[in-house]
């Protein structure tokens, strides 16, 4: 019986998405769909920017309500080039005409300078606001968030509670590229081709594919445990499957997983048999597991029936939205970075 992959359990770093872990490539719709797909690549230097200026925002001062928002990634971090700053204002919405001031309280300093915008988003009663460049940040780039947030009017009778100072850092370029066609994955390490490993992903014909478009890790998880009674399926079923699963890193929080899945070596390069994550042997999880980390690239490409990654709620699809499409979810536009 060829067993198909499904991962279980949430870390605790994920929980500002919101969503509660379903199937593997199940779960979680999109709660949008993007009419195309933009790749990002590694930025060329930056040419000066011109800010456009902020409101003063609204502060409120005795509000009957008071949401401290949730920020990541924490400071002291290495992450990866593909890693937003997300701040997630749970279960609140943001007052539209109150956006472009709280822009102007969310400093981004950078070193080098290296220009970006915030992107505004609601879902599952949730409002998201990320801030990103145009193209992937540049290995090595120094970020410090200064969110002067404490105090801020979100809604009516509702303020933001919390002034903090966030600094993390950018490591290593790591963007690996999954083709389904294929059934290869290329990973490319600072502009550098390090390998090309034989996988298997999600099986299209069953409505199990694995999503496509830009992702990230959203976490190392290392060993996971796999039941398919969590999507409905009887362990004892042609599909059903239980096992635990070695050197798993999380990319959606439905429960796509890049992992070692060394019960469908068979597949390896051949064909795609999972529920929607990528399997490949425990040797290369494991070179794999050892390079990575939280923020690092996954693109997903040669689908036959392309189901797209959701840009908001179950991850970061962040990178799978235009540029100028981005800049239309800001109130305030490019912002220096400086």
């Amino acid at each position: 019986m060829r067993r198909l992959s499904r991962c279980l359990g949430l870390s605790a770093a994920l929980a500002l998405t919101g969503l509660a872990v379903t199937a593997c490539g199940g779960g979680a719709e999109a709660e949008e769909r993007p009419a195309k797909s933009s790749v990002s690549k590694p930025p060329a230097s930056a040419a000066p920017v011109s800010e456009k200026p902020a409101p003063p925002a609204v502060m409120l001062t005795d509000a009957a309500k008071a949401v401290r928002p949730e920020i990541a990634p924490a400071g002291g971090e290495t992450v990866g080039v593909g890693q937003p700053i997300a701040i997630v204002f749970k279960q609140q919405k943001v007052a539209k005409e109150l956006r472009a001031g709280i822009e102007g309280r969310l400093k981004v300093s950078t070193s080098p300078k290296i220009a970006g915008a915030w992107h505004w988003n609601e879902s599952k009663g949730d409002t998201r606001v990320h801030f990103r460049p145009e193209k992937y940040w540049p290995a090595g780039t120094k970020v410090t968030l200064d969110a002067k947030l404490g105090g801020v009017k979100l809604a009516e009778g509702t303020a933001a509670v919390g002034n903090r100072t966030i600094s993390f850092t950018i490591g290593d370029s790591m963007v690996n590229t999954v083709d389904l066609k294929t059934h290869r994955m290329t990973v490319v390490r600072n502009g550098t081709t390090l390998r090309t490993i034989a996988i298997s992903g999600g099986d299209e014909g069953k409505g199990f594919g694995t999503r496509a478009g830009v992702k990230t890790i959203l976490a190392k998880e290392g060993r996971v445990v796999m039941d398919s009674l969590s999507i409905g399926i009887p362990r004892n079923h042609p599909d059903g499957f239980y096992g635990s699963y070695d050197y798993s890193m999380r990319e959606t929080i439905s429960g796509e997983y890049v992992h070692a899945a060394p019960d469908n070596a068979e597949s390896f390069g051949k064909e795609n048999v999972s529920h929607g994550c990528i399997g490949m042997s425990t040797d290369d999880a494991k070179w794999l597991y050892g390079l990575s980390r939280k923020g690092d690239v996954v693109q997903v490409v040669g689908s036959g029936k392309p189901k797209p990654m959701d840009h908001f709620g179950n991850g970061y699809g962040d990178w799978n939205l235009t540029w100028q499409q981005w800049l239309e979810g800001s109130a305030l536009g490019l912002r220096s970075g400086g």
